[in-house]
């Protein structure tokens, strides 16, 4: 993403000061992945296993990034030693299917709060260093959509609450998670197509690679 566009007023001096758009930009995709994450950290090995699908992806894209000839041939922008940042990705990659194994259903360890917020800001950096930013929506879907119930859930209660006296509800609960568990869906089931869903969103990511 070129930062300058968002500054067309400044002129010729609007390369020179495109941190001014990014700098609120960066804040805003590093909050939201952030509690993104923590919303969908509700069942056992939900958060961990999307985390990883997308760490791995993100890794990928890391190698293609910093190597000039596979960058060249895809048409994507070449961005020397990134290469680097796929140890980091491995890191990341080797930590969650560790925690994975016993924060699988049923979880004998849980990573609260903190684990959350660190997840969904590892992924949110790692898409900025890569300048992948665009492409979040798609990858971190899950995220995404457990972040709009919520945000849907609240908004449209508060609104119904104050117009017709009784708040409604569009789930049975939010987070999304929650809305399949109030329908009697085994947590692991949940969390299995939760994962399935992931990996299609990682697959059609890393497709925009050869449709650009």
């Amino acid at each position: 993403m070129d930062y300058a566009v968002f500054l067309p007023f400044l002129g010729d001096n609007a390369s020179k000061m495109a941190w001014l758009a990014f700098i609120p930009f960066v804040i805003l995709i590093v909050t939201s992945v952030s509690n993104a994450a923590n919303l969908t950290d509700g069942l056992d090995g939900l958060a961990t296993g999307v985390s990883a699908i997308i760490g791995a992806t993100l890794g990928l894209f890391a190698y293609i990034s910093g190597n000039v000839i596979i960058s060249e041939y895809l048409d994507i922008m070449f961005l020397p030693n990134s290469g680097e940042l796929l140890i980091f990705t491995a890191c990341f990659l080797g930590a969650c299917i560790g925690f994975l194994w016993y924060n699988a259903f049923p979880a004998q360890v849980f990573m609260g709060d903190t684990g959350s917020l660190t997840l969904g800001g590892i992924i949110a950096v790692l898409a900025i260093m890569l300048r992948k930013e665009l492409l979040i929506p798609v990858l971190c879907g899950i995220f995404v959509v457990e972040n709009l119930s919520v945000v849907m859930q609240v908004s449209y209660f508060k609104y119904t609450r104050k117009k017709y006296g009784e708040g409604r509800r569009i789930f049975l609960m939010s987070p999304l998670h929650h809305h399949y568990q109030k329908k009697n869906i085994p947590e692991p089931k949940i969390v299995a197509r939760f994962w399935i869903v992931g990996i299609l969103l990682a697959a059609l990511t890393i497709i925009t690679l050869k449709i650009r």
